[in-house]
């Protein structure tokens, strides 16, 4: 009897939290009809089912993931994408959840879907030395500038997989990235004169006409050696100027590499899910 009360009890608190949970989700639909309500709640049911993640990590993730800007028809499709990320990144729902927002959000989901940013994001982790968790923590300081400017995403995880490779921090390679992109495309800054005096044209105008960023930095390394300096000496911060030298000369011919596997991205996901996603843990948790 002091079983079935205390089972009861923990039953009734759990629910609880659910209703409580699902409450504060409605807050950010106000305009959802209580058929909706309870096709959610069942979703949010049948997606712990199928991943083995309880409703109380489940539904932190929607409130973010709707709060980011997803739309309700496709919010759990988008959890699909990030729970796969979460599982084959060994991170949680949430961080994955923001890591995947900030990056769509930047560049928009007409340029790059979740799947697509997940990939990307995987190949940068398995070609450099970062983790899902780390990108998803630092990559705010760079994705804003470098999708004002036009540079594919693919190419800022090309270029973070070389510059972490080679011992940089992620959150310091995405801060030296971000200051490189700035100085390239500064109006009036030395490296931005330098760049369109060997280009013709604007970085933005460059990398929007289908130029690359390993190619901007072979111009600038054109020039380095046409005034017999150091590729660092290019730029004006040494933020700059270390991104610079981690992302040419001996090292262009790896941040090429990364850029190749790049294209190859699609599927990565899945890939690392699909690995994770076997074995007694995995039974135990659903």
């Amino acid at each position: 009897g002091g079983s079935a009360v205390a089972m009861a009890g923990k039953s009734l608190a759990e629910f609880a939290n659910f209703e409580k949970g699902m409450q504060e989700v409605y807050t950010l639909l106000p305009d959802i009809s209580g058929d909706a309500m309870g096709e959610m709640e069942q979703q949010v049911k049948d997606f712990a089912r199928e991943f083995g993640v309880l409703p109380e990590k489940t539904i932190p993730a929607l409130y973010q993931a709707i709060s980011a800007g997803v739309p309700q028809d496709n919010v759990f499709e988008f959890l699909e994408v990030a729970q796969k990320a979460a599982k084959g990144g060994v991170t949680e729902l949430e961080v994955a959840v923001d890591g995947i927002t900030s990056v769509i959000n930047a560049y928009g989901t007409d340029v790059l879907s979740a799947a697509q940013a997940s990939d990307l994001m995987f190949t940068a982790v398995k070609k450099g030395k970062t983790t899902f968790d780390e990108l998803s923590q630092s990559l705010f300081q760079v994705i804003p500038t470098a999708s004002a400017l036009g540079v594919e995403f693919g190419d800022v995880t090309a270029a973070l997989a070389s510059m972490t490779a080679q011992g940089t921090p992620t959150r310091v390679a995405t801060t030296q990235l971000r200051q490189l992109f700035v100085e390239l495309s500064k109006a009036g800054g030395e490296a931005a004169t330098t760049f369109e005096s060997m280009s013709g044209k604007t970085f933005s105008a460059f990398v929007r006409e289908g130029g690359n960023v390993a190619e901007a930095l072979q111009l600038m390394q054109i020039a380095a050696d046409e005034q017999n300096v150091s590729m660092a000496d290019m730029f004006g911060s040494v933020e700059a100027g270390n991104a610079a030298l981690a992302l040419s000369g001996k090292n262009m011919e790896g941040f090429i590499g990364n850029l190749e596997e790049m294209g190859n991205a699609a599927g990565a996901t899945d890939d690392a899910f699909n690995t994770m996603n076997q074995g007694v843990s995995v039974t135990m948790e659903k």
